[in-house]
C-alpha cells in the first residue's frame, strides 16, 4: 500500500506540473508571435469598362496561419492569382510564400435605401471596401486570433485617396487640418461642388473632435467629400473607422448637421442587436443636433423642434421591418434619447447624461439589446428606469421636458437670460456653470456632455464581403510540448505497472511470470 501511495503522488505532482509547462510555452509563443492577417485592396481605374474597377488584393499571411481561403465578390472576374489555387468557388493558400495575392475587376454602385453612394465614371471612382473585399476563412495553431485587418488604397500611377474603408481615384483636392486632438482630412474631388465653405466644414468636424470622448479616438480621420450626383446625406462605410462619405451638397448650420454626424460614426464601437440598431441613428442625430445648437450655428428653437418631432412617434423601434420609413430611427430615435437624456440629467442633478450611458455602452464587448439598454440607462439615472425605456422605444414616444437641466428655471425664462437651457443655473439669474461632469470625472464643458453617434443618412454593416467578421475560422487544437508527453507517458506506465500487479484472477503466493 505505500508503493501505492507513492506511485499516486508521483503521478499527481507529474500531472501538475505539466500544464505548468504547457501554458508557459503556450504564452510564450503567443507573446512571440502576435502577428496579424494585413490585407490591402489596390485600387485601379478601368477607362475602357466604366463602372468597373480592377482591385489587386494582397494579403499577409504569418507563420502561425496554417490553413486560408478566399472567396471574391459576387459578379467579379478574377484575372490572376499568386499564391492561391483556386478550388471552384474558392482560392486555397499553397502555403508557398507568406504574401499572396489576387487580381480581379468588380462592378462598382453601391446603393442603400436613400439611392447611390459610389461610382465608377470615365473621370473619376469612388468605391468603397464592402464592394470589393473578400470572404476569407483561416485556421491558426496557437495564441489569440491573427485578425483580418483591411485597408484601401490607389494603384501607382493613379491620382487619389486611399483609407480604411473606401478609395476615391482621380483629380480632386486635399485640405488638411491639423487640431489638439488629431488631424481632419477633407478630400474634395474636382467633380464635386462643395456647397458650405471647407473652413466652416472643418470647424465643426473640428468641435466634434475636441469635444468626443467616447469610442476610440483616430490620430487621423478622413472625410471624403462625393460628387452632388450621388446621393444625399452621408454614409459611413464602417462604424468605429476613420473614413466617412458626405454629400457636396450638405450644409453646416442645420440641426441634421451631416458633417457632425458622420464624424460621430467615426467614434462609434458598440455592437448592438438588430432590435437596437436604430440607437447607432437616433443618438448620431440627437447629438449632431446638440452640437450644431451648442457651435451656435443654430438657435434654441430650432433644436428644440428638431428633438421633439412628432414624426413616426408610435413606430416600434425594435422592429425595423414595420417601419414606413428609415427615416424611423432618425425621427423617433432622435426624440427617445433626447427624452432620457433629460431624465437621467434631473435624476444625477447633470452629474450624468445620456453620454454616461453610451461611453458605458462602448466598453463593453456584450451587443446590446433592449434589456441591456434599459439597465444601463437605469444604473447611470442612479433609479429603476426599465419599464419608461421599453415603453419609450416600442410605444408611444415620450414627451421631452421643458426643462432639460432641472434646475427649476424654465426654457423661456433661460432664454430671456441668455443662459443655457441645458446647463444648471442656481435658480436664481446666475450665470450657468461652465463644467459638468460625466461618470463623476470633471470634464471642460462640451458637446461631449450631450453628445454621441451620429451618420447622415446611412447606416450600414461590414459583415459578409468586408472582412470584418465574415467566414470567421476557429484556432487549430496547438500541438502539445514534448514535456506534456513525456508526463503522460510516465503517468502511464506507472499506472499500468500497478493495475498488472493487481490484476483480478491473481492467486495468493503465486507469482504469475
Amino acid at each position: 500500500m505505500r508503493s501505492h501511495a507513492v506511485a499516486v503522488l508521483l503521478c499527481l505532482s507529474i500531472l501538475v506540473s505539466a500544464p505548468s509547462v504547457l501554458a508557459t510555452e503556450s504564452q510564450a509563443n503567443a507573446a512571440d508571435d502576435v502577428q496579424s492577417m494585413d490585407v490591402r485592396y489596390v485600387v485601379d481605374r478601368l477607362p475602357e469598362q466604366v463602372g468597373r474597377v480592377q482591385v489587386t488584393a494582397v494579403v499577409d499571411v504569418p507563420d502561425r496561419v496554417s490553413d486560408l481561403s478566399v472567396r471574391t465578390p459576387t459578379n467579379t472576374t478574377v484575372l490572376s492569382a499568386d499564391g492561391l489555387a483556386s478550388t471552384g468557388s474558392r482560392w486555397r493558400w499553397d502555403g508557398s510564400s507568406n504574401t499572396v495575392s489576387v487580381t480581379y475587376t468588380v462592378p462598382v454602385g453601391l446603393r442603400t435605401a436613400y439611392g447611390q453612394r459610389t461610382a465608377d465614371t470615365a473621370e473619376w471612382a469612388l468605391v468603397v471596401r464592402r464592394e470589393v473585399a473578400l470572404h476569407a476563412r483561416w485556421r491558426w495553431q496557437a495564441g489569440p486570433d491573427p485578425g483580418w485587418n483591411e485597408t484601401m488604397a490607389v494603384a501607382a500611377g493613379q491620382r487619389g485617396v486611399g483609407g480604411e474603408t473606401a478609395v476615391f481615384v482621380g483629380p480632386h483636392e486635399t485640405i488638411t487640418r491639423t487640431t489638439p486632438d488629431g488631424t481632419v482630412r477633407l478630400v474634395v474631388p474636382d467633380a464635386a461642388t462643395l456647397e458650405p465653405d471647407p473652413v466652416a466644414v472643418l470647424d465643426t468636424i473640428e468641435d466634434a473632435q475636441r469635444s468626443t470622448t467616447i469610442g476610440d479616438a483616430h490620430d487621423a480621420v478622413t472625410i471624403l467629400v462625393t460628387p452632388n450626383s450621388l446621393a444625399v446625406g452621408g454614409y459611413t462605410p464602417s462604424n468605429g473607422a476613420p473614413v466617412a462619405l458626405v454629400n457636396a451638397g450638405e450644409r453646416v448650420g442645420v440641426p441634421t448637421n451631416v458633417w457632425v454626424h458622420e464624424y460621430r460614426h467615426t467614434r462609434q464601437t458598440y455592437r448592438t442587436s438588430a432590435g437596437m440598431a436604430w440607437l447607432e441613428e437616433g443618438s448620431a442625430d440627437y447629438y449632431a443636433a446638440r452640437m450644431t445648437y451648442q457651435q451656435g450655428r443654430i438657435d434654441y428653437d430650432r433644436y428644440r423642434r428638431r428633438v421633439t418631432t412628432d414624426r413616426y412617434r408610435d413606430a416600434d423601434l425594435t422592429r425595423p421591418s414595420t417601419w414606413s420609413s428609415p427615416d424611423v430611427q432618425y425621427d423617433k430615435g432622435t426624440r427617445v434619447v433626447a427624452a432620457l437624456d433629460v431624465h437621467i440629467r434631473q435624476a444625477t442633478d447633470g452629474e450624468r447624461t445620456f453620454a454616461t450611458v453610451l461611453r458605458r455602452l462602448s466598453r463593453s464587448d456584450e451587443r446590446l439589446t433592449l434589456s441591456v439598454f434599459a439597465e444601463t440607462v437605469s444604473a447611470v439615472a442612479g433609479q429603476d428606469l426599465d419599464a419608461f425605456v421599453r415603453q419609450a422605444v416600442t410605444g408611444p414616444a415620450p414627451s421631452v421636458p421643458a426643462d432639460p437641466d432641472g434646475d427649476g428655471v424654465s426654457t423661456h425664462a433661460e432664454r430671456q437670460r441668455g443662459t443655457d437651457p441645458y446647463r444648471a443655473t442656481m435658480g436664481d439669474g446666475s450665470d450657468d456653470r461652465t463644467a459638468a461632469r460625466i461618470d463623476g470625472t470633471a470634464w471642460p464643458q462640451s458637446e461631449e456632455q450631450l453628445s454621441d453617434d451620429r451618420t447622415a443618412t446611412d447606416r450600414l454593416g461590414v459583415a459578409n464581403g468586408s472582412g470584418d467578421g465574415a467566414d470567421r475560422g476557429t484556432p487549430e487544437r496547438p500541438h502539445a510540448p514534448l514535456p506534456l508527453w513525456l508526463a503522460v507517458l510516465a503517468v502511464w506506465l506507472v499506472l499500468t505497472g500497478l493495475l498488472w500487479r493487481d490484476r483480478p484472477g491473481r492467486l495468493p503466493g503465486r507469482r504469475h511470470r
